[in-house]
C-alpha cells in the first residue's frame, strides 16, 4: 500500500472537477427534524404463530426482504403504518413494494392470530432527531451533512416530506472513548422550514421567512487544505459559538460524507461536549473566511476526531 503525501494529495484533489463558489448565509443553529417516508420501510420480518399453532413467515412465503418499501397498499399510497394495519382486516392485500428502484407487486394472506390478522412485518414511516443547519441560499437550506439513514436497515430514508423547527430544553451528554455522546432537546418549537429532499450528502429544503446569518462564500475543493479551521455549532444551547478545530487530511476514497479527517483542538468544546457529538452533524467548517463543509461523523474510539463533507457536495443541485 502506497502513503500518499499532503502535497500529492492537494495536487490530485487540484485535478478533480470542481464547482464554482456560492454565496451563502452560514448557519450552526441545532434545529428537531422529523421527516416521513416515501412509503414505508419493512425493517424486519418475523415468524408468527398461527391460530392453529402452526409457524408462519409471511415475508419469506411472498419473497419480501428487510429493506424493501412498500409504495402502496391495495393501489392507495402507503403513507402511515395505519393503512397496513386497516387493510389486513379484510383479508387478502395486495402490496406494490419497490427494491433497488425496481417495483414489484405481491399478493399476501394474513396470518390468524389469538391477537388478529397480521402480516409479520415491522415497519416504518418516520423519524425524528436533532442536526444541525449549515448555511443557506435564499430561501434553502443545507444540513446534516449525510443523509438520515434507516436505524434498521442502514439505507438513506426516502422523504416524501418533512420539517425543521426549534428545539428546547437543551442538554449535553459527553462523548467518551467508544462511546459516542449526544445532544438531546424537545422537538416542540416553532416550524422554521420544509425538508425536501434527503441525499447522502445532508438534508435540504426550504425556509418560512428569510435567514439570517453571517455571508461567507464557499471555498472550491481545490482550496482546501490540512491545517487549522473552525466550526460553528450550539454546544450548549446559549447559541451558536465558534471554536478551533484541525482539518487533519483530505480523504480521496469518494465516500459519502467522508471528504475530510477534522479534529476539535478547542478545550472548550472539548470540555462541554468531549469532542464531536450526535446532534452536531451540519456544523459548519470555515477555513481561511470560506465556508468549506460540515462535521458529519464522530470516530468512536476518539471522540475528538470525526469526518467532515465538503461544501461542494452538499449544496450540488440546492442552489
Amino acid at each position: 500500500m502506497y502513503k500518499i503525501s499532503a502535497a500529492l494529495s492537494a495536487l490530485l484533489l487540484s485535478l478533480t472537477t470542481t464547482a464554482a463558489a456560492y454565496n451563502v448565509k452560514l448557519s450552526g443553529e441545532c434545529v428537531g427534524v422529523k421527516v416521513y417516508t416515501d412509503g414505508l420501510i419493512i425493517t424486519d420480518t418475523m415468524t408468527l404463530t398461527d391460530i392453529y399453532g402452526k409457524k408462519v413467515n409471511v415475508a419469506n412465503s411472498c419473497g419480501i426482504k428487510k429493506g424493501d418499501i412498500i409504495k402502496k397498499v391495495n393501489n392507495t399510497d402507503a403513507i402511515s403504518v395505519n393503512i397496513v394495519l386497516e387493510a389486513v382486516k379484510d383479508g387478502s392485500v395486495n402490496l406494490t413494494l419497490l427494491r433497488n428502484g425496481k417495483e414489484f407487486c405481491v399478493d399476501v394472506t394474513p396470518i390468524q392470530t389469538n391477537e388478529g390478522a397480521k402480516l409479520g412485518l415491522w415497519l416504518r414511516d418516520s423519524t425524528a432527531g436533532l442536526g444541525t443547519i449549515t448555511c443557506f441560499i435564499d430561501n434553502r437550506f443545507v444540513g446534516l451533512g449525510h443523509g438520515i439513514c434507516d436505524i434498521d436497515t442502514g439505507n438513506i430514508m426516502p422523504v416524501r416530506n418533512g420539517i425543521i423547527q426549534d428545539c428546547s430544553d437543551i442538554s449535553i451528554t459527553k462523548g467518551e472513548k467508544g462511546q459516542p455522546g449526544a445532544i438531546s432537546g424537545a422537538i416542540d418549537g416553532k416550524k422554521l422550514g420544509d425538508v425536501t429532499a434527503n441525499k447522502h450528502h445532508g438534508i435540504s429544503g426550504t425556509m418560512l421567512s428569510p435567514s439570517e446569518g453571517k455571508d461567507i462564500e464557499t471555498a472550491e475543493k481545490s482550496e482546501i487544505r490540512p491545517g487549522k479551521a473552525s466550526i460553528l455549532c450550539d454546544a450548549d444551547g446559549k447559541g451558536v459559538k465558534e471554536y478551533e478545530i484541525e482539518i487533519k487530511r483530505i480523504v480521496l476514497s469518494q465516500s459519502a460524507g467522508k471528504d475530510m479527517v477534522i479534529k476539535i483542538t478547542d478545550d472548550e468544546l472539548i470540555e462541554k461536549t468531549g469532542g464531536i457529538i450526535q446532534g452536531m452533524s451540519g456544523s459548519p467548517i470555515i477555513q481561511n473566511g470560506k465556508l468549506v463543509g460540515a462535521v458529519t461523523h464522530v470516530f468512536v474510539n476518539n471522540p475528538t476526531k470525526g469526518y467532515g463533507v465538503f461544501i461542494d457536495n452538499m449544496l450540488d443541485g440546492v442552489g
